[in-house]
């Protein structure tokens, strides 16, 4: 299929989300430009660098909701509701193309937040001015700012690139961006990206020191550093080092899970659960509302831009604390993610939760699973399983139902938090939806396709048109 160019935005809100674009951002004064203006000289203005960088994944990389909502527009999750505002449903039909809505935001906002981390790199790597404490600070930011770039090289190549299992050593993913000169860059391979930020990361946690951000979660510090590399090398099948990872970031004992009772409060209170090892932080403030792009309004009268499968929501038990976070609204008319309505306080003015322990604790169970070493994984699963449903009885699960077990529980567990596509990238399984519609009893119109290979051409998406056009070092992806 060849990448048509069609408008599907008004220009305002094209202009916002390319105006950051890799290209773009590369014609604007660079970030190492030392003027009054634009120069890192106390610890304070590299501490500000750094938190810049959040600011960008929170501005559009998650609140514009692509890397929350999509992976599971495009999976098997969720199905296009008609009556709703009709957001990303070129994602969820498979019909997006190089400037749709959505691909260049991803790729802009997130070089733009590459930039702010190579600017704090550059410059305490190349001279670090700092002595006696203010060192240790500026050592544990360069450390910071190393792993936000491999974190976002990772979510980058993710999208952009086919998966690292099935990549030949030719197979393009991203341009790993590790300084801030302006340039017209290339694309590294998959195998590359993966290389440089594994490297990232490693350094990263090796450089942190252990009390940093150790109280805090709205910034990465060693365990969440820990846990995303669980999350790299399972994607990558290094199973024996997604194990290590894991249980660097975990208790081990199930202590660090939110129980039955504390469960609601991930989505409400994340600051304050254990369970939540880094989270993207919003405040009224900000003026972002994270919530808003599932759906608008109160239970009887909701703007559901999109319901819950109904095969998946058959998965869940009654028993499972984790169907509170869906509703039924419209009277009985549709089932949908209640996970970003602050408990229905506030119009989607909610923390993000980004890394939990319960993800990691099903990474290692499934790594441990790949390594033949059944009972930790089986361990792992019921440690999970005991903090969800009221009625839990020990699972003894083996073989091929311990790994079915696995997947269901990580399914139910990370729906709608941005996993699921990815999950079924990784594992090289299609997209298979159920056939059914997006009324709660499965009638209505259904999802326009019903099935798509792990081997389509769509389990990857294209580079930005404006990338292409601007940047003759740039080659698209094949459809």
């Amino acid at each position: 299929m060849k990448l048509l160019k069609k408008t599907i935005i008004p220009v305002a809100a094209l202009l916002v989300f390319t105006m950051t674009g890799c290209a773009d951002f590369l014609d604007v004064t660079p970030h190492d430009s030392l003027n009054s203006d634009n120069a890192l000289e106390s610890i304070d203005d590299f501490d500000n660098t750094t938190k810049s960088v959040y600011e960008s994944m929170r501005s559009e990389y998650y609140t514009a909701n692509f890397m929350l909502m999509v992976p599971d527009v495009m999976s098997d999750n969720l199905v296009l509701n008609r009556n709703g505002r009709q957001i990303y449903n070129e994602f969820a039909d498979f019909r997006f193309y190089a400037d749709t809505y959505g691909v260049s935001g991803m790729w802009g906002t997130a070089y733009n937040a590459i930039l702010g981390a190579n600017e704090v790199i550059t410059r305490l790597e190349k001279e670090n001015p700092f002595k006696g404490d203010e060192k240790v600070m500026s050592d544990n930011l360069l450390a910071e700012c190393l792993a936000l770039r491999g974190l976002i090289h990772f979510d980058l190549v993710r999208v952009y690139g086919k998966d690292y299992k099935t990549a030949s050593s030719d197979d393009l993913g991203v341009t790993y961006k590790d300084y801030t000169e302006v340039n017209l860059p290339a694309r590294n391979t998959v195998k590359e990206v993966y290389s440089r930020l594994v490297k990232d990361l490693e350094d990263a946690k090796k450089m942190m020191s252990d009390s940093y951000n150790s109280k805090v979660n709205s910034r990465l510090n060693k365990k969440s550093i820990s846990a995303i590399l669980s999350r790299v090398y399972l994607t990558m099948g290094e199973d024996a080092k997604a194990v290590s990872a894991a249980t660097d970031a975990i208790a081990g004992d199930g202590s660090d899970i939110a129980d039955i009772e504390g469960f609601s409060k991930i989505f409400t209170t994340s600051m304050e659960v254990p369970e939540v090892l880094f989270r993207i932080a919003i405040t009224a403030d900000n003026g972002y509302l994270p919530g808003n792009d599932w759906g608008q309004g109160s239970e009887s009268s909701y703007i559901a831009n999109y319901s819950i499968a109904y095969s998946l929501n058959e998965l869940y038990k009654s028993t499972d604390i984790r169907r509170s976070q869906i509703k039924l609204v419209n009277g009985g008319a549709y089932n949908v993610v209640w996970k970003y309505v602050n408990g229905g306080k506030s119009a989607g003015l909610i923390d993000i939760p980004m890394i939990r322990t319960s993800e990691i604790y099903l990474t290692r169970a499934e790594a441990n699973y790949n390594l033949k070493n059944y009972e930790q994984a089986l361990a792992d699963l019921n440690l999970l399983k005991a903090k969800r449903y009221s009625d839990y009885e020990e699972g003894t699960e083996s073989g091929a139902a311990l790994e079915k077990e696995i997947q269901l529980q990580r399914r139910l567990e990370l729906a709608f938090e941005g996993h699921r596509f990815f999950d079924l990238k990784r594992r090289h399984e299609d997209v298979q939806r159920d056939g059914k519609g997006f009324m709660a009893d499965g009638s209505g119109v259904p999802s326009n396709t019903q099935h798509v290979s792990a081997d389509s051409p769509f389990y990857v998406l294209p580079i930005p048109q404006s990338e292409i056009d601007a940047n003759k070092n740039m080659i698209q992806n094949k459809y």
